[in-house]
């Protein structure tokens, strides 16, 4: 009451009794709520005090008071200063007090209109008299936060008024009360940046509110535009309810910025437009930035997804109108831009910078950009589309030139990339993917920082966090392959196997793509001779001919019609009847003698009854024979190696596999990876691991410690006492070659056995193997052209090529499982399915490699594992009969199961299928 009493006199004292009612009451009942509305004639209390206002102030009354305000201020002119400045206060305390929203619609459209044909005349007035801007910017931001300033309409009126000046007063600084309060200019700052955010931009386009876009006023406005943001401004224990209501806040900034850009980079009436965005605009926008990744990172999850997005919507759009406006600069070149000031090629690259940096630091913040559409108030979840939200990759690419262009040095510093990358690792795979594509400029500077430790094979700290994510995006999409790593594919080191193969995949796709539109050549050959004829129908006679049109296989049945006429195997390649092609040819090419495996003297994979893709030597390393050997067991043997040369590069080419364990030796000497003397002992250890072990023992001297002489350990070892090596494990196919010349009369003793264990490294592992290399390459060359072998080589090691080509033995029933769909009714929880995986657990590994073949056409599991099975994932399909076995579509990787009444029925017909039918389809 004590305070009361006192606002009441005060406001007596300073109304003057200019302000009064009908009744002539002062306004300060108004106010207060002094007076109270007695109830009329037939109305009770509780209904009168409805009609109240806030603290019990007539509404009709309040409304009352402001239009004889109103009507003080339209005669404004006939008034005191004092008199003017006591009725705008008024007003707007009433504006306060009463909002629009508590008003009858009939009083809110009366004050509204009445409101808005005063505003002008107060402005003029304030622009006289600049004693009463306060209080003039006090009503204006009273009438738009009260609700009565709502419309776009009435938001161009105020801006036409000039509804902004006296909050551009404010921020100047008042000549009559000196200088505002923070929550003032605060205030002026927030209704300058209301005011432009509904100011039509198609309406400035056409030059109007050409006072309002001043670029002195804007500049005026933006220096402060981070009291509404920054963290300093914000409270610290700011919960997320909070955080949420800020964030409009700052998307209002950021259209007010774009509006106020558009307006002049559209603007042709006067000079040219030039602002350095890098120190008027940027460091407003980088302020925001750093409190929109603190509190996000904070409260992101718990706020709406709409609020998120709709902030990295605007920052999006304005980092690409700065974009374009900075770049356009450089296209324009250094020019006169005012008097005495020149746009120089310095200038132009530290503003570049500056707006690169930014849009680094606004990939980091971790407002989702790739989530489907979904309800726009979950918490957590986006609602608009991706492409909105997304910073366009040529932005930061086409800076980044710009810098390089200008200056060496580089314009992101290290330390910020690899903090990008560092928060980049537990982002989810497509906003990772977004995020490496914008940065891809950035990567190769990034690593060539650290070249030095990446020639060694060894990867810094500061780059493992790329290499995580630069292999979790490649493993899915390999399509940044042909830019992002064409510096990175010097450091293999920092790429995973899989991130290899997928590159390499992803440019043999391209390969074929060039030639698919070219007449296929189709191979007509038997089941139990693949190759007959397959020479002949790839032209191999011809030493320039290439394969460069897809190969179609068809298999000729064994059975003729009633005609006499052999009959083509049912199916149509599509992919099957390849990989069962490239599967038997590859069995054929190392069960014969061009081809022996050294730790067994001589293994073949061969079929045996019942299991058609069980080997005798599974899991045997494979090398060509010598040379003599070869010649006495096939007389086109040259031609032979060719064309399992070219069986690879089908396999390379069309991203199969084949059942053949190459010697690293061979693989390394084939795609013409260097080998050293000091690796050659190491690359026997894979070929010959009996034969490593014998040299070993001969090197260190082990058996002098029991006793032997360097003569008892070559014995021992069936090692020969001279330079000489036997080229045959067939005793009538022995032939000893010289090691060296005079090799045959020179023995082997304790000075000179390390040179005679490097001589015989080398004949066994590379100049032995010279000419089968050569004929095997040519082949090779001619499928797959000779700059994807050279990227193989550059990017994989022999072991990783082995492992690209041959794929895995070992058949994993959970990982099989696991990436299995399921098709007609079928689900991973039917009956028959589950008794399927028991039936496929249960089998020996021969037989789970036979039923991989029988259902895809390979006995081999792609590198990876079943994920990365061509074309598709393995399916198995329902089949509404009971009294059929199972049926495979290899080209699809499906198998048709019957629905079985029992786990016995079902293993019984699954294990006849594949002995019975073998690769045929199971229709046999």
């Amino acid at each position: 009451e004590t305070q009361k009493s006192a606002a009441r006199t005060a406001a007596e004292s300073s109304l003057g009794g200019f302000i009064a009612d009908g009744t002539g009451r002062p306004m300060w009942n108004v106010l207060f709520g002094a007076a109270k509305r007695p109830a009329s004639e037939g109305e009770d209390e509780n209904e009168a005090r409805v009609k109240r206002g806030r603290n019990g102030a007539p509404a009709d009354a309040d409304g009352a008071c402001c239009l004889d305000a109103l009507e003080i201020l339209d005669a404004g002119e006939s008034r005191t200063a004092p008199a003017f400045a006591s009725a705008l206060e008024a007003v707007a305390n009433t504006l306060r007090e009463h909002p629009c929203g508590r008003r009858p619609s009939e009083e809110m459209w009366r004050l509204k209109r009445r409101l808005l044909a005063v505003l002008p005349k107060v402005l003029n007035a304030a622009e006289t008299d600049h004693s009463l801007n306060e209080a003039c910017f006090r009503l204006v931001d009273e009438a738009v936060h009260s609700g009565f300033v709502t419309t776009a309409t009435d938001k161009r009126l105020l801006v036409k008024a000039g509804a902004w000046k006296p909050a551009l007063a404010i921020m100047n600084g008042s000549r009559w009360r000196g200088s505002a309060s923070a929550a003032t200019r605060k205030a002026a700052v927030r209704l300058y940046v209301h005011l432009a955010e509904h100011v039509s931009c198609y309406d400035d386009f056409c030059g109007r509110h050409r006072e309002f876009w001043d670029r002195s006023v804007f500049l005026t406005f933006l220096k402060q535009m981070h009291m509404l943001w920054t963290v300093d401004e914000l409270p610290q224990d700011m919960e997320a309810d909070q955080w949420e209501m800020c964030l409009p806040d700052l998307e209002a900034v950021l259209k007010t910025i774009g509006c106020f850009m558009m307006f002049w980079m559209n603007d042709k009436s006067g000079p040219p437009f030039d602002i350095d965005v890098g120190k008027e605009i940027i460091p407003q926008l980088e302020r925001m930035v750093q409190a929109v990744a603190i509190l996000d990172g904070r409260h992101g999850k718990e706020i709406s997804a709409k609020a998120r997005a709709d902030f990295l919507e605007e920052i999006v759009r304005l980092s690409g109108l700065l974009s374009q406006f900075v770049m356009n600069k450089f296209e324009e070149g250094p020019v006169e831009v005012g008097v005495g000031r020149r746009r120089t090629k310095e200038l132009m690259r530290a503003e570049a910078a500056r707006l690169l940096n930014l849009l680094v630091r606004v990939l980091m913040l971790r407002i989702p950009t790739c989530v489907q559409k979904s309800d726009a108030a979950a918490p957590g979840s986006g609602a608009m589309p991706a492409d909105e939200r997304q910073l366009d990759s040529e932005w930061v690419e086409g800076l980044h030139d710009h810098c390089q262009d200008a200056s060496e040095e580089e314009p992101v510093e290290t330390p910020l990339v690899a903090e990008l990358f560092h928060l980049m690792v537990d982002m989810p795979a497509e906003e990772q993917k977004y995020r490496l594509e914008c940065a891809a400029p950035l990567v190769p500077s990034f690593i060539a920082t650290f070249s030095e430790q990446l020639r060694q094979n060894f990867v810094p700290p500061q780059l493992k966090d790329l290499k995580v994510v630069m292999n979790a995006v490649l493993q899915d999409d390999s399509s940044l392959a042909s830019d992002l790593l064409e510096e990175v594919s010097f450091y293999p080191c920092l790429l995973d196997f899989t991130s290899k193969r997928a590159i390499i995949h992803t440019i043999c796709e391209h390969q074929k793509l060039q030639s698919s539109s070219s007449e296929p050549i189709r191979l007509v050959v038997p089941r139990d001779n693949v190759l007959d004829g397959v020479c002949s129908s790839l032209n191999l006679q011809d030493v320039a001919a290439r394969i460069e049109v897809p190969v179609e296989i068809e298999f000729r049945s064994g059975y003729s019609d009633h005609a006499g006429q052999e009959l083509v195997d049912e199916g149509e390649d599509q992919g099957g009847l390849r990989r069962q092609w490239l599967d038997r040819a590859s069995r054929h090419f190392i069960a014969s003698d061009l081809f022996i495996s050294p730790s067994h003297d001589a293994a073949h994979l061969a079929s045996q009854p019942g299991l058609p893709t069980q080997r005798l030597a599974r899991g045997n390393i494979f090398v060509p024979s010598p040379e003599a050997i070869c010649k006495c067991v096939q007389e086109n043997w040259e031609e032979q190696f060719e064309l399992f040369g070219c069986i690879l590069g089908i396999a390379i080419l069309y991203k199969e596999t084949i059942p053949v364990h190459f010697g690293h030796n061979f693989l390394r000497s084939v795609f013409g990876l260097k080998t050293d003397a000091q690796d050659l002992l190491p690359l026997l250890e894979t070929v010959d691991a009996t034969l490593h072990k014998k040299l070993l023992y001969i090197l260190d001297g082990t058996y002098k410690t029991l006793g032997d002489s360097l003569s008892d350990a070559l014995e021992q070892g069936n090692l020969p006492p001279t330079f000489v090596i036997s080229e045959s494990h067939c005793p009538e196919l022995v032939k000893n070659t010289p090691l060296k010349e005079g090799g045959e009369k020179t023995p082997v003793t304790e000075e000179n056995k390390a040179e005679f264990v490097n001589l015989l490294l080398d004949r066994i592992l590379i100049s032995g193997l010279a000419h089968q290399v050569k004929c095997f390459r040519r082949g090779l060359l001619r499928v797959v052209p000779e700059p994807i072998v050279q990227r193989i080589a550059e990017l994989m090691s022999a072991k990783e090529i082995e492992l690209m080509v041959c794929g895995i033995e070992e058949v994993d029933v959970d990982d099989w499982e696991k990436h299995t769909q399921y098709e007609n009714g079928f689900t991973h929880d039917h009956q028959v399915v589950r008794w399927f995986w028991d039936v496929v657990r249960a089998m020996s590994q021969q037989a789970r490699a036979a039923l991989l073949s029988f259902c895809t056409g390979s006995s081999q599991v792609p590198s990876g594992g079943f994920r990365f099975l061509q074309p598709e994932l393995f399916t198995i399909q329902r089949v509404a009969v009971t009294d059929r076995f199972p049926e495979a579509h290899t080209c699809a990787n499906t198998i048709d199961l019957p629905l079985y009444s029992s786990r016995e029925e079902l293993e019984q017909k699954l294990k006849f299928a594949i002995q019975e039918a073998g690769d045929a389809f199971g229709r046999r």
